[in-house]
């Protein structure tokens, strides 16, 4: 969720590691040593991070040959982002203890959060080998072959660690964003309820009855906005499509997202309410004095979305014609192109699918482009520290919502974006676009395809292997010149 999902929304960080900070059955230390790693197991136990990891390390001064000290320190460098860290500990700590099946699998997520997923695969592997019988094991397998594309195999695992016992509530949503990825959306919405039991994803709304699909005869109907701009971007779409259910639909909403929906005529009839953070939700409720809720990614499953009647009209959403920025109007054959080079860094997977603008280098060389920069939040910065603005106009100062967004885009001949709420934007106005996508994308792109069955203007752009921005943006470059000669000759 934004999918990490993330803000947004309810997808978790990663696989939790397995088991328990580990015991120390092996240890052979001095006592002093030892002792200290007792202190640092406790402190492990009871959530005391940083206490911990200082006991280890002095544990592991005074005697190097302590392996939990090792693995659990790696642990703990792992969530802390620290991830080459991370991955050196536990490999010390797996030379001096090389049949810890749990320690393998730690290994194995640390190596998955790098995106060095063959590793990880093997790691993964050595840990099922000496414990084939850990539910949570296979389930940190599954996470992997999921990454890597192995859709079927990570189903299997899935499956495997819930006979086992695995119970955790996640298992059911990775179940959920795997079926989506494999392209079985009617199934993988129907998992995809599996969000609220997530301890980070409580419904927004508990206490008011959930809507089931049935026409509401005067009554309210409150669609709640979750996770990410870019999600509702894209399932605003289901809007128009129950409007009639009730007598009133109200759609509470991101307030950037407000004056765009309310000037889109397929919004008509839609109540666009601006969310207010700061006011309690009781309150809220009193306000609209609804009598139903659905979560705005419900919708899907209310519908019974599957490949064969995903709403794929575009565009659903139009630019303001008035109060909006504008460019002024083409006098020249040069190519007009957008760029966004970063997500918001508190999604769980922005390491992977953000990349930096000197990555852009081979496309800013190229003549006849004019080049415009979408993006917004710090990032827009480096357009100065790298002297590129005679090659790069920053818009950021035009851009106060989507509304100002999408007018701008609407000049653009052309957008290339990573997986953003911009690309989203673009694709709802059938505006030409170009998603940058790692090895393992966000459920919704799925796999294996150049296309998106959500926005026929959208083509994508996959990593081959995890980690190659370099090979992707050689293939951009090519399309780019092919673009420009048959837009623009």
């Amino acid at each position: 969720m934004e999918n990490e999902k993330t803000e947004t929304g309810p997808a978790h960080s990663g696989a939790p590691e397995s088991p328990q900070p580990a015991g120390t059955s092996q240890v052979t230390a001095r006592p002093d040593g030892n002792a200290l790693l007792q202190q640092a197991i406790a402190h492990h136990h009871k959530g005391h991070i940083p206490e911990a990891a200082k006991f280890y390390r002095s544990a592991l001064k005074i005697d190097p040959s302590l392996a939990p000290a090792w693995i659990n320190l790696g642990v703990l460098l792992r969530r802390d982002n620290k991830l080459e860290s991370a991955v050196m500990c536990m490999r010390r700590g797996l030379q001096l203890s090389p049949d810890d099946g749990s320690s393998w699998s730690n290994l194995g997520n640390a190596l998955r959060a790098l995106n060095r997923l063959d590793e990880a695969q093997e790691a993964q592997n050595r840990a099922l080998a000496l414990n084939p019988e850990a539910a949570q094991i296979h389930y940190n397998c599954a996470l992997i072959q999921r990454d890597r594309g192995c859709l079927d195999d990570a189903l299997h695992s899935f499956r495997r660690a819930e006979m086992l016992g695995y119970g955790k509530p996640e298992l059911e949503w990775d179940r959920s964003l795997t079926l989506l990825l494999k392209g079985e959306l009617e199934e993988g919405f129907e998992a995809y309820e599996a969000r609220w039991q997530l301890p980070e994803s409580p419904p927004r709304h508990p206490s008011v009855p959930i809507w089931k699909g049935a026409k509401l005869e005067g009554q309210t109907l409150l669609v709640s906005a979750e996770q990410g701009m870019g999600d509702s971007l894209q399932f605003c779409r289901y809007l128009p499509m129950i409007k009639d259910l009730a007598d009133r639909v109200v759609f509470e909403c991101q307030p950037p997202l407000a004056r765009l929906l309310r000037n889109s005529p397929e919004m008509e009839g839609i109540e666009i309410l601006e969310r207010d953070e700061t006011q309690p939700v009781a309150a809220l409720e009193k306000q609209i004095d609804m009598d139903a809720v659905i979560p705005l990614l419900s919708l899907p499953r209310i519908l019974k979305t599957g490949t064969d009647n995903l709403p794929d009209k575009v565009p659903y959403l139009h630019a303001p014609t008035e109060d909006a920025p504008r460019l002024k109007p083409r006098t020249d054959g040069i190519a007009r192109v957008g760029l966004v080079w970063a997500g918001k860094p508190s999604h769980k997977n922005d390491r992977n699918r953000s990349v930096g603008l000197e990555r852009f280098s081979t496309l800013l060389e190229m003549p006849n482009v004019r080049f415009f920069s979408f993006q917004k939040g710090g990032p827009e910065g480096r357009i100065e520290q790298l002297g590129l603005e005679p090659i790069i106009q920053d818009l950021s100062p035009h851009l106060r919502d989507f509304a100002d967004t999408a007018a701008l885009l609407e000049d653009m001949d052309l957008l290339i974006s990573v997986d953003t709420s911009v690309a989203h934007m673009a694709g709802a106005l059938a505006r030409p676009v170009w998603v940058l996508l790692p090895y393992a994308p966000d459920w919704r792109w799925q796999i294996w395809r150049d296309d998106s069955p959500w926005y026929p203007s959208m083509t994508l752009f996959r990593q081959t292997s995890p980690g190659d921005w370099t090979e992707v943006f050689q293939r951009v470059r090519t399309a780019l010149r092919q673009f420009i000669q048959e837009n623009l000759d």
